[in-house]
């Protein structure tokens, strides 16, 4: 069996990419992290990032972000994911922190 690239995801990966590069600049995520879908979801799964080639070596964590910057990653992730989000651990903890407080949303 042979590997096929998945040229219709990679696509919407690349535009998806360039539709939200500059609020994931300003944010202060590491390119690294948005670097590739897998890569980006596994951050927001968890909340850090580690490289594939060794989960121990944690390379950016949501702690290395400002208060400010976590609320701007909020306000970003509201925008960005799915309607249903609990599955997110990253979403979890941001809202826990800057969700409202009637717990909507």
């Amino acid at each position: 069996m042979s590997f096929r690239r998945d040229k219709q995801g990679e696509r919407e990966w690349r535009l998806w990419v360039a539709a939200n590069e500059a609020d994931l600049i300003a944010v202060g995520v590491p390119r690294e992290v948005w670097a590739d879908r897998l890569t980006w979801w596994r951050f927001v799964d968890h909340g850090y990032h580690p490289p594939v080639s060794n989960a121990c070596d944690v390379r950016f964590r949501l702690a290395d972000l400002s208060g400010e910057q976590q609320h701007l990653l909020y306000l970003f992730l509201d925008r960005v994911l799915p309607e249903e989000r609990h599955g997110f651990a990253l979403w979890a903890i941001l809202h826990s922190r800057f969700g409202p407080a009637d717990g909507s949303s």
